[in-house]
């Protein structure tokens, strides 16, 4: 470009277009369970006891956590990843913790959680990310029944130690019949009888406390056994006296106006239940007590077991 006197008139330089910052690809793959989260949630950050900052959680399939801005809660201390963790939701509506392998863990509820697996998480339940000193309280207004949930973890529990007692057990019994071959130089028995007793020591502690928790539990259950056969015997007095009572109803015939219409007021106006509802609660509470009946023999078996166990490791 030039003016009238024939100056070039300098142009401004072109603006170059900034491209986008790139990111590392996030490697995870959603399960085929994966369903957009369906109650509202949050996750709401302690530090020193203080809350310092609230993260209100999009309602995705799962929510990215780590340092990079992309992610969809973003926590800038050094020790997190980059991608550090997922929170994975389900169809019910329930949400899990999945740490992505990230280099310094997570947390949940104090204890390190294992990578690549999804661990549950439930309303109150504290995340560290890291070596942050920050505290994430994980909320969420989907409806949280604490009673059905330690029935579960019950089960579980108890499931997992009858399985990790007969393991033990087989092992001790295979270790018996076992033969040790040739004498070896003294030092390197020594080091072996040393590793011995303290693997016999700590497997000894281990099937203690199984044994401590199984009495426990098996003295629990026996209590509730014992409640629910007592309500059993009231009902089925109740339920005899109620047929008792409509025999004799059957047996009077037919009655004047008078007394029918005082029969019937007191009726409608008692609080005792019919006969169909109280021998359906009559079964009701013969599965129950079945239930506990199986969970006393399930921990009664296990300390068996876990006995066996200590006398042989003793």
């Amino acid at each position: 470009m030039s003016d009238q006197d024939g100056f070039a008139i300098p142009s401004l330089p072109s603006k170059k277009q900034q491209s986008p910052p790139s990111f590392p690809p996030l490697k995870y793959e959603k399960p085929t369970w994966s369903s957009e989260a369906i109650f509202d949630y949050k996750i709401e950050m302690l530090k020193g006891g203080l809350s310092v900052e609230t993260a209100i959680g999009p309602k995705k399939e799962f929510v990215t956590i780590g340092r990079l801005p992309i992610c969809d809660i973003q926590m800038e201390h050094q020790s997190i990843s980059r991608y550090h963790a997922v929170i994975q939701f389900n169809q019910d509506g329930d949400a899990f913790i999945y740490d992505l392998d990230s280099a310094h863990g997570t947390k949940l509820n104090k204890k390190q959680v294992s990578p690549r697996e999804y661990i549950p998480l439930k309303p109150g339940d504290q995340l560290k990310f890291g070596e942050s000193t920050r505290v994430c309280i994980f909320e969420s207004q989907k409806p949280y029944d604490p009673e059905e949930e330690m029935e579960e973890r019950r089960k579980r529990i108890l499931q997992e130690r009858l399985a990790k007692a007969k393991a033990e057990a087989g092992e001790q019994e295979e270790d018996e019949g076992a033969s040790w071959g040739f004498g070896e130089d003294a030092e390197e028995e020594e080091e072996e009888e040393e590793e011995e007793e303290t693997e016999q020591r700590g497997k000894s502690g281990d099937a203690s406390l199984i044994n401590i928790e199984a009495e426990k539990m098996a003295l629990e259950d026996a209590i509730k056994q014992k409640n629910t056969e007592l309500k059993i015997r009231v009902l089925v007095k109740k339920i005899e006296e109620k047929k008792a009572e409509e025999e004799e109803k059957k047996a009077e015939g037919e009655e004047d106006l008078d007394s029918y219409m005082n029969r019937i007021s007191k009726n409608n106006t008692s609080n005792s239940k019919s006969l169909f509802a109280l021998q359906k609660e009559l079964t009701e509470l013969k599965k129950v007590t079945a239930i506990y009946s199986i969970f006393y023999v399930s921990n009664v078996m296990c300390i068996r077991i876990t006995r066996g166990s200590l006398s042989w490791w003793n």
